[in-house]
């Protein structure tokens, strides 16, 4: 299975370097791997409790909305979140006698790629390769931060530390270490997805058409495909690849599934996703205050 959605998340410490706002780092799930997944002890999940939900595919964008997404940072709302973090810590730095100027701009956003290539529009402009989108930011990018002194990095990297998330979750999908609910859930829905006998035969019935048009799976378990390198036979290679998911069943298919695995499993568990949903409410409004404490404007589009 192919890396997932990196959400685009501003690391504070870099962004004191003077990289960050300007272009966000991305985290996101790892990959899960068919091997490991069939290690995994799986719940009895029974995907008709689940029935109806959707996925939503935006084509244009590469961005994809499953149940679960309410329960994390939108990637607008993780540069705001992050932003207002930035601020804490520049606050920190200047209090210890230091010039700051802060660092505009915004981040980035990976394509979800879970099963390879979903989109036509996309694939006849990137191939199989990922669409990379802009997110937007909460200042105007600022010119190139002047070289800091040792002392003035040392300071910035002192308070980074001490300030931390200041109270501010990370409520992003796939962090390391991250055991919560949303995470629990999250991962199953993607392993029993990869066990679904609709799932399985949707693979085949892929695997099988590709075959047939002379194309070859890079390795096994992936979505990737062989081709010469060239962009023209990249493109040509993964407007057959969707030709041939939608021949199976339809591109958007695998991920009806997991939709419908994480609605199983949340039905259990609305009341606590309830006070989550109400924490990163509450968290992101937190952020767009601290930010209209320092004169931000929070409500670009």
């Amino acid at each position: 299975m192919q890396s997932p959605v990196l959400r685009s998340t501003v690391k504070v410490a870099a962004l004191l370097a003077g990289i960050a706002m300007a272009g966000a780092a991305c985290s996101g799930p790892p990959a899960s791997s068919p091997i490991e997944s069939m290690a995994a002890s799986l719940p009895a999940i029974d995907r008709s409790a689940g029935t109806g939900a959707k996925a939503s595919l935006n084509e244009a964008s590469g961005e994809v909305i499953l149940p679960m997404s309410s329960y994390w940072y939108s990637d607008r709302e993780n540069v705001i979140v992050n932003s207002a973090v930035a601020f804490l810590i520049y606050d920190c730095v200047e209090d210890a006698g230091f010039t700051v100027a802060p660092w505009g701009g915004g981040g980035k956003a990976l394509q979800d790629y879970r099963f390879g290539q979903w989109s036509r529009p996309l694939a006849a402009r990137n191939g199989a390769m990922p669409e990379i989108r802009e997110v937007p930011g909460v200042l105007d990018e600022q010119p190139e931060r002047p070289p800091l002194s040792a002392r003035h990095q040392a300071q910035e990297a002192k308070c980074a530390t001490s300030v931390g998330r200041a109270g501010l979750p990370e409520l992003l999908e796939g962090l390391a270490g991250d055991t919560s609910l949303p995470h629990r859930i999250t991962r199953n829905a993607v392993a029993l997805t990869e066990h679904d006998s609709d799932y399985v035969a949707f693979r085949k019935s892929w695997e099988d058409c590709v075959a047939g048009k002379g194309l070859k799976v890079a390795e096994e378990g992936s979505w990737n495909l062989s081709s010469s390198g060239s962009k023209e036979d990249e493109i040509r290679v993964a407007l057959l690849d969707l030709d041939c998911k939608e021949a199976s069943g339809g591109a958007r298919k695998p991920y009806d599934i997991l939709a419908e695995y994480q609605a199983a499993q949340m039905k259990d568990h609305q009341a606590e996703l309830n006070a989550l949903a109400e924490e990163k409410t509450a968290a992101v409004e937190r952020a767009k205050q601290i930010l209209r404490d320092h004169g931000v404007a929070d409500a670009r589009p």
